[in-house]
This record gives structure tokens, sequence and C-alpha cells, in this order.
């Protein structure tokens, strides 16, 4: 019995105005969940697979609870720096501007010319030994000012490279930075995840396919790691994901903890051998998903299917993500194929 979890990213809470009484919110999450459910529905039929038969779709909402914490964590200054690795969130916000830009193409030693030939000069030997990956501590290469003028920089040219305004990059940075670095946010999140989870293995769904959105899909990949017992993970399928970073794949859980060569998670097998395990589709134009594929990224990425998509109404919509074929192909496939009778 196979079932379906939905994991979205930020920006999901209720309008404000909007009720906040359960029926409420169950109206809000049944929409979400029509959105995305409305996206495969269109994938499988271009796919030829027709529409999918769902025995149980879960969306473990936490989108109100993300927004209070983040709005609580924003006037108190964000939350305390991690004196275990010296950095605090607004160094890790301007280490994934860094990183998103580099994988678009961006050069700091190319942009800096205010910083004098001294500067220009350490620039480009950091960005050099970036490059070959000799740092035995990446996240403290950079001296305080140069970081600063180079995530300067780094936004500025993910607005041009993406059309978006610089300060909603930031935001997309910024909460995926919360949720990386206060505990009490990840906590909160991982929980309702876990419940979510439990409810399915409750109504006897041990074997699930979870899809996660941009900052779902860093979530997802925690939430494979501290699965129940005997909960698999017949396909996980990422979209608009941030998971290319560097700096966040240093900060998720599980093996490799604090480094950035991490594992695909045990808990994911396939429904069949010839099956993907896990399915990563990236828009080229999403800001959030610049650094692509993610096969070669991960250990054991063999079983990673990168998908190039063109995402019609924006290069980030989860439901046009899901309604690209190669995407809800597989979806539909180990929906199906996993709840077959051996």
């Amino acid at each position: 019995m196979t079932a379906l979890l939905l994991v979205h990213g930020r920006g999901q809470q209720m309008p404000l105005g909007m009720g906040r009484s359960p029926e409420d919110v169950a109206r809000h999450v049944a929409a979400l969940t029509r959105l995305w459910l409305a996206g495969l529905a269109k994938g499988a039929v271009l796919a030829a697979e027709g529409p999918p038969t769902l025995e149980a779709v879960h969306l473990p909402f936490y989108g109100n609870d993300l927004a209070a914490r983040v709005a609580d964590l924003d006037a108190a200054g964000g939350p305390p720096p991690d004196l275990a690795s010296g950095q605090d969130v607004d160094a890790l916000i301007q280490h994934m501007l860094i990183d998103a830009a580099e994988g678009a193409g961006y050069r700091a030693e190319d942009r800096l010319p205010q910083t004098g030939a001294d500067g220009r000069a350490a620039v480009a030997e950091i960005q050099e030994i970036r490059r070959t990956e000799q740092l035995v501590h990446p996240e403290v290469e950079w001296s305080d000012f140069l970081r600063l003028q180079v995530a300067r920089s780094a936004l500025q040219f993910l607005a041009v490279k993406t059309g978006l305004a610089a300060w909603v990059i930031e935001q997309f940075y910024r909460d995926v930075a919360y949720y990386l670095t206060d505990v009490g946010l990840r906590t909160l999140v991982q929980g309702v995840v876990h419940r979510s989870v439990a409810s399915a293995v409750d109504d006897g769904h041990t074997d699930l396919v979870v899809i996660g959105h941009s900052l779902g899909s860093v979530v997802a990949y925690d939430a494979c790691q501290s699965l129940p017992p005997g909960v698999v993970i017949r396909l996980l399928a990422t979209t608009g994901s941030p998971l290319g970073l560097r700096v966040v794949r240093r900060h998720l859980s599980g093996p490799g903890a604090g480094t950035e060569h991490r594992p695909v998670p045990e808990a994911i097998q396939p429904w069949e051998p010839a099956a993907p395990g896990w399915v990563n589709a990236y828009d080229v134009r999403d800001v959030i998903a610049l650094v692509h594929p993610l096969g070669p990224l991960f250990t054991g990425g063999e079983a990673i299917r990168d998908e190039r998509t063109n995402n019609p109404s924006s290069p980030h919509a989860v439901e046009d993500y899901l309604a690209d074929p190669e995407v809800a192909g597989p979806i539909v496939r180990a929906l199906t194929g996993a709840s077959r009778p051996s």
C-alpha cells in the first residue's frame, strides 16, 4: 500500500485575514493539495500513464508555523550564532548566494573592481581554492569583509540572471538558512512531517512516494534519515531544490553531517531494480535550483535521475514541475507499481 507525501516549501501560509479554525486550515491544505495533484495529473496524461490512482495523500502543513517562527526570528535579529561552527545565519545566507551564483557562472574576481588590485587577487585566490576543493573548512575561507562584498555582488548577478528582485531572492534563501540553523524551527517542521508519516503508517501504508518542493526538498531529505522502522521510500522526487548548494548539503541531517559529500538516503528502495530511486527536476531559470544536476553531488548519485524542465507559468512553480511528463511518469509508476501485489 503506497501513500503519497507532499512536502511544501516556504510561503505557503494562509493569507492574513483568513480564519485559523481547523476547518479553515483543512480547506487551505485541500486547496494546496489539489494544486499539486492537478499538475501531477497533467504530467501523468502527457506521460501516457493516465491519471494516477491515489490510495492516500498527505500534505504535512507547517506553513503557518513556519511563517510565525520566521517572523519571530526576524524580530529577534535572526537565530543566535552557532557557536560550534562559528557561523551565524547571515554568513550562511551569504554563502548560499555565492554558491548559487557560482552555479550559474558567476566569477567574483571578474566582478569586484571596487576592491582594488589586492582585493581582486585575494578573491581570485580564494575562488581557485574553492573550485579545486582544497579547503578543510570551506565555510571560513572568506574574511567577513570580502564575503559580504562577494555576496552582494552575487545577489545582483542572480537578480539580473533570473529577472527576480533581489529582495525576493534573499527571502527564499533566508528561510532555508533559518530552517538549517534554528533548532526550534527544524524540530517544529520535522515534527509535522513525521506526524503525517505516522498517520500513513497507522492506515497501513508503509511504502511512500515523497515529493519535496523548494525548501520542502531539504525537509524531505532530513525526514528520510529518521523514518520509523519498516517504512520504505519507493521514490523521492525533488523539484526546485537548493540541495545542490554545498553549504546546504553540509547542514543536512544523517550520515556525513558537516560535509558536502552526502549519501542518497538508505530508506530509498525503488519499487523495481530498473526504476530511479530519486528524481530531481530543475528549471535552469529557477533561482533556487541553479546548482544542478544533483547526481554528481551525492554519494550513490547514480540512483538520481536529473530532469531539466521548462516551466511555462513560473520557473519555480511546483504545479509546472509536476506537469512535466518526465517528472510525473516515474512518480505515477512508483505509486502504482509499488502497490501491485508481488
